[in-house]
Order: structure tokens, then sequence, then C-alpha cells
């Protein structure tokens, strides 16, 4: 058994040698890259699989960081959240998968946008005067 955790010392205490730590203040812990993501998967698929999900991650990001704005699709798609959010006032978006294999995109996007974009504080703490997210749903069982 392993873990991936913040709290090393109690993870030991509860038996559990095998800790992959990081820090309490890394944003977005809980997403598919980070430990907590790349652990299982890798487990499951194999490292070679998951280095190759984490190059082409690694390229949407310099991406993101190098094109020009009219090419930039990560930027662009959360513009469009942004105006839909707060222009619009759209509160709530359909993930609608469209087979079975997908069932479980609804409550991953779910996740990803609570963990990502579901902040109401600034950098200093401060409370935004703008909604940051939306409701996501869509979930087919």
């Amino acid at each position: 058994m392993c873990a991936c955790s913040t709290n090393l010392a109690l993870t030991t205490k509860f038996g559990i040698n095998t800790v992959f730590g990081f820090w309490d203040w890394v944003g977005g812990r809980f997403s598919v890259c980070s430990a907590i993501g790349v652990l299982p998967l890798s487990i499951h698929f194999g490292f070679e699989t998951v280095a190759r999900f984490l190059d082409g991650a690694n390229a949407m990001d310099k991406l993101f960081l190098s094109e020009k704005l009219a090419d930039n699709i990560p930027l662009l798609v959360g513009l469009l959240d942004f105006y839909h959010i707060s222009i619009q006032n759209y509160a709530a978006k359909a993930i609608l998968p469209y087979c079975q294999a997908l069932s479980k995109l609804a409550p991953h996007i779910q996740q990803l946008e609570m963990e990502s974009n579901g902040k109401r504080v600034d950098i200093n703490g401060a409370e935004l005067e703008f909604q940051t997210a939306v409701v996501n749903f869509g979930v087919v069982f």
C-alpha cells in the first residue's frame, strides 16, 4: 500500500510506509498531472503511457504560453468560460457524453472545475467580485 499525502508523519503513523509527499500549497494537487493523479494512472496503464500523456499536457502548456491569441486554444476556451459565467451570467454547463466509455467525463470535469477554477478569492485572499466557475452537470449512469 502507498499514499499521496501532505502529512507524511500521520501516514507513517497510520502504517503506510511508502508515501509520495507534496506540499499543501500546491494548486491543483488533485489534478490528473499531480502525484495523486499520476500514481494510479501509472500503476494501471504503465509509466510509458502516462509519460506520453504528461508530454501532451506539457505541449499544451507550452502552446498556451507561446501562441498568439487567435491560435491559443487553451486561452480561448478559458476566456469563453469566463465570458459565459461573468458576462452572460450562465450559471451552468451541460457535459453530455455520447457513449458509455465517456460516462465518467462529467464528474471528472466537475472535479477539475472545482479544484482549479472554483476559487472565490484572489491571490491576496480578497473575495472576488465576479463568479469564477459554472456548475457542470451531465452524469450518465
